[in-house]
């Protein structure tokens, strides 16, 4: 677990954690030669107990609270250090709303440098503290008054955060992994070395990472906790890294290590924002602010999607568009600090990372992001499927960032709900199916009524409705589903509406008599198809449907694509065939074509439409039988 400070500067949060710890977090030639902190300091801490804590020790100086936004983010527990000679003071407050607007739950309140104070004032600063506490999340917390001079106060101070500690839920270890940078630096020998918490995920040497931005995959040459090689870090943790080929120019503070393939930048984010009542002007739409989240800092541009503009105290749906893309998760907390002067006005929680633009005061726009304000992931992950339109597991983990366990669950529970479906290993949500079924549906309807005589639309030629992405399992699944609901008929690779039957109309059916008389009169001689339609007066197109629908009430017989004969004649020459291998091994073409006493063109198609079939199967020059004589 990672625990921090906050407070203003110059109230002892650096000497505290020393005293906890041993270590003196100020690590900057500045920092010693002005007595204050002015980037993030950290230490282990060993806890009552043996738990090992991280310590991030972050700046009270107003000029340098974008250090103290890049440390606080990613802390489990908070300690709030008030100095006893001055009370509270700006930056105390400053702070506690920041921790307000991350959501730390978990904290307590030290008053420091009680050495320095009579009993008759520190009463004073007391009851001023613990006012100044009322409504927010430390008010019920413990206060613990030390001095980092003479130790009072700091072995009950140990218990108290080890208590505390115990408390506080694991991150997720097995989500991906996602590091963001607080530091980059070299060390002689070993190249760049990167630090950060442990958002999420685990990570281990000789693991393949890659750090966004730039964007890059490298190898983790080496894993140090504090100091110490480790090889392995997991969530919760502050984790050293030492990546093989990377350049420090290539990586700053809000870079993120992670899991390959799983976090991109953005520059446009859905999110919940909320003014603090104690902001001194409402935030009008399309206000620039600076916007923090994680270690990154950027220049936003709000739009509120529902008002004009948001008063103090106030909250509401927007979208914010960064000029420089960072790395961002759902369920993220950022602050936001005004343009000008730059002071702390409010802050919220990203509901989606990678949203389409929006236009404002759609009443769609802001129920969806009703549904994403909640709790709940299953509305989140209902919209990613649905606009991904489905997707393996593994895809979704990827685009969803939850874990494969986490992610299982909240399809597993959409399913027995019947918000998601599953085909094969596709998960797809139940709109999405009933929208590719209908698609599916219109194009039967469609082509029923634009070839009335054919007696179904190839599945190949059908699947054409549906995206390129549906593989063919899902869609086999497609047609089982419709099939099972009665909508749809199957007959080898045709498809059609259930209870259709080609119904050819008085004259369709005198021009089917006349091609079907032609036929049975030629017997194996039949005229090529382009004679055909000389001699029947049938245009082209109408002709090939008119020979479709023959075929399918199994009165012609089409041997490829150029010849057709009729049932009979078809009959007649398979038998001839049966009865000959039935007495030999095998036949010759030329033996067969005396046989059947037709042209070699004819009798050759007949041998490969009977090879296609896998009544007889060709060796050389001859056929040998295969499943003909089962048949």
């Amino acid at each position: 677990m990672i625990i921090g400070t906050a407070g203003h500067v110059d109230h002892g949060k650096t000497e505290l954690i020393k005293a906890l710890t041993g270590i003196d977090t100020d690590r900057l030639k500045e920092e010693k030669e002005r007595g204050i902190s002015i980037d993030l300091g950290f230490a282990p801490f060993r806890l009552p107990g043996g738990r090992l804590a991280g310590v991030v020790d972050v700046p009270g100086h107003e000029k340098f609270i974008h250090n103290m936004l890049a440390g606080i983010g990613g802390i489990d527990l908070v300690i709030m250090v008030i100095d006893a000679a001055e009370g509270v003071m700006p930056q105390t407050k400053e702070h506690l709303d920041v921790l307000e607007l991350l959501q730390i739950k978990k904290g307590l309140v030290v008053i420091t440098k009680i050495d320095l104070v009579d009993k008759e004032w520190l009463e004073m600063v007391e009851e001023e503290v613990r006012d100044s506490l009322q409504g927010t999340f430390l008010s019920e917390s413990p206060l613990h008054f030390v001095s980092s001079l003479t130790g009072e106060g700091i072995a009950e101070l140990r218990e108290d955060l080890a208590r505390i500690a115990e408390t506080v839920s694991a991150r997720d270890k097995d989500a991906p992994l996602r590091i963001p940078l607080d530091r980059v630096f070299s060390i002689a020998g070993f190249g760049t070395v990167v630090t950060g918490t442990v958002l999420s995920g685990t990570v281990q040497e000789g693991q393949t990472v890659e750090v966004v931005p730039p964007g890059k995959e490298l190898r983790v040459r080496g894993v140090q906790l504090h100091g110490e090689n480790t090889g392995i870090a997991q969530a919760g943790q502050r984790v050293a890294l030492n990546l093989a080929g990377l350049e420090k120019k290539e990586v700053i503070r809000g870079s993120v290590v992670a899991s390959p393939g799983f976090f991109g930048t953005t520059r446009t984010l859905d999110v919940k924002v909320r003014l603090l009542a104690s902001a001194s002007r409402p935030l009008i739409n399309m206000s620039p602010v600076h916007f923090y989240l994680g270690t990154a800092r950027v220049v936003a541009r709000v739009y509120l999607l529902g008002r004009d503009e948001l008063a103090p105290g106030e909250e509401g749906f927007a979208q914010c568009r960064l000029d420089k893309p960072l790395v961002a998760q759902r369920g993220d907390r950022f602050i936001i600090r005004s343009y000008s002067p730059m002071i702390t006005v409010g802050g919220g929680i990203v509901l989606d990372e990678r949203p389409q633009r929006h236009k404002r005061f759609k009443a769609a726009v802001l129920e969806k992001l009703q549904d994403l304000e909640k709790e709940d992931p299953l509305p989140f992950v209902l919209q990613k499927l649905k606009a991904a339109q489905g997707g393996t597991l593994g895809e979704l983990n990827q685009l969803l960032k939850m874990g494969t366990n986490r992610l299982k669950e909240i399809l597993d529970r959409a399913i027995k709900e019947k918000k998601v479906v599953l085909a094969g290993d596709y998960y797809v949500d139940a709109d999405t199916r009933e929208e590719w079924a209908a698609a599916i549906i219109n194009k039967l309807e469609g082509f029923h009524q634009e070839k009335p005589l054919l007696p179904g639309m190839q599945k190949a030629h059908l699947r054409g409705a549906l995206p390129r992405k549906v593989t063919g399992r899902i869609y086999d699944a497609l047609l089982k589903y419709l099939k099972d609901k009665g909508l749809i008929e199957t007959n080898g690779e045709l498809v059609c509406r259930k209870g259709f039957s080609p119904m050819p109309t008085p004259a369709q059916q005198k021009k089917l008599e006349k091609m079907l008389e032609i036929f049975q009169k030629e017997g194996l001689n039949p005229p090529p198809l382009k004679e055909l339609w000389v001699l029947t007066g049938i245009k082209k197109e109408e002709g090939e449907d008119l020979l479709d629908c023959l075929v399918y009430e199994n009165l012609l017989v089409k041997i490829n694509e150029e010849v057709y004969l009729h049932s009979e004649t078809y009959s007649r020459c398979l038998e001839i065939l049966k009865n000959y291998l039935q007495d030999n091994s095998s036949i010759t073409l030329a033996r067969y074509r005396d046989l059947i006493g037709s042209s070699r063109k004819y009798a050759q198609a007949l041998l490969e439409h009977f090879d296609s079939c896998n009544y007889t199967r060709r060796i050389g020059d001859e056929r040998v039988p295969w499943k003909l004589l089962n048949r």
